[in-house]
């Protein structure tokens, strides 16, 4: 059977046991016992600032490493970002209780892709009047992609399961060597993790933003200032948030570690990311990955994108207009190690990333045209 990988664009397997909960440097929050023994989560909590928490979802059967973070006002919380599953929203609610009996008043969903939305309706049920903010733009794209988001998870659920029993079957895994007994104990897990997460996709209800801006917004409240600024991420329309007393900067997947989400067009993320260098900062927490205490990643991910487009843009004047061979000329190898540290997963995965960022520079540096 493929790896999820492969199967769907943000999907990932990650080697970790599948109900652990992490002790990390705020202490353990939650116990062992409160999560499903077949949904494969691993949360994490790191108070980042006073009043400001960020809650990592390692594994969830669709991403890793996902970002939530709660912002403790001086009478309510804002949350950035709400999680793939509700399950998995409820659970980081319940622990935002434990830390403050203060209502959540504000929501923000800093784009479309279902992991940094799908838990609103978990909010809104306990606080009815809680306003969820995002871009105009990606409200759109919420409204216009929601209805075809359960299909998608349960054709990839079939296609899961599908492989596996072919695997089970033959006894071989599709390059035809061997399926071990260690192998198939993990795409077991893995097809029954997608399954959970399947059933609570197809059975969730959407909410939709009800406080939309265009390009920036600016809200003084609660002791704080929050900077919305409409952006190119992994998504046209992402919502960043910088909180400028606090020097606090929240991405969503502008940036995400350890193997950057790339969209098109590609250029404009490099800019964003430009932009956002620009801004005084001590904290950067990105929608995947740990919270970054300086902008070398954030340098290290818009070098990525640049160096690709410029050597796009040189294949392209020289008059190579096959992909295939551009992507063969164009591999961003002299970083490949930065961003892998030479694991073999990441280093796959950092190879497929390039080539599909080499597709889109292509694509944007002739006009969206096709040769």
């Amino acid at each position: 059977m493929k790896p999820l990988l492969n199967l769907l664009v943000r999907s990932c397997r990650l080697a970790l046991p599948p109900v652990l909960l992490v002790a990390c440097a705020a202490g353990p929050i939650y116990s062992a016992e409160k999560l499903p023994p077949a949904d494969g989560r691993l949360i994490e909590k790191v108070e980042i600032a006073p009043g400001i928490y960020q809650f990592m979802t390692l594994r969830d059967a669709y991403v890793r490493q996902l970002n939530s973070v709660a912002i403790v006002n001086d009478d309510d919380v804002l949350v950035f970002d709400t999680d793939t599953r509700p399950s998995s929203a409820q659970l980081i609610l319940d622990e935002i209780r434990k830390i403050t009996n203060k209502p959540v008043r504000y929501l923000v969903n800093s784009h479309w892709h279902p992991d940094h939305w799908s838990g609103n309706e978990i909010y809104v049920k306990t606080f009815p009047h809680v306003q969820i903010i995002a871009s105009e733009q990606t409200l759109g794209y919420m409204r216009n992609t929601a209805n075809a988001w359960p299909e998608r998870f349960r054709n990839n659920l079939k296609e899961l399961q599908a492989g596996l029993q072919k695997e089970i079957a033959t006894g071989k895994k599709d390059d035809g060597s061997p399926l071990t007994a260690e192998e198939r104990k993990q795409e077991e897990e893995d097809v029954t993790n997608y399954a959970s997460l399947t059933e609570e996709q197809v059975r969730l209800k959407h909410i939709f933003p009800n406080l939309t801006y265009a390009d920036r917004m600016t809200l003084v409240h609660g002791g704080r200032e929050f900077c919305f600024m409409s952006v190119t991420g992994d998504a046209e329309g992402t919502t960043v948030l910088y909180l400028p007393r606090e020097k606090v900067l929240i991405t969503g997947d502008v940036i995400s570690y350890p193997i950057p989400y790339i969209t098109p067009p590609p250029g404009r993320q490099a800019a964003t990311l430009k932009k956002l260098g620009e801004l005084d900062v001590s904290v950067i927490i990105p929608g995947h990955g740990p919270a970054f205490h300086d902008k070398e990643f954030l340098n290290l991910e818009r070098e990525l994108l640049e160096t690709v487009i410029a050597s796009v843009r040189e294949q392209l004047r020289k008059g190579e207009f096959d992909v295939a061979k551009i992507q063969a000329a164009v591999t961003a190898e002299n970083l490949r190690q930065t961003f892998t540290h030479d694991d073999p997963d990441l280093n796959d995965r950092y190879r497929s990333r390039v080539k599909v960022l080499v597709t889109l520079a292509i694509r944007e540096e002739v006009d969206n045209k096709d040769f």
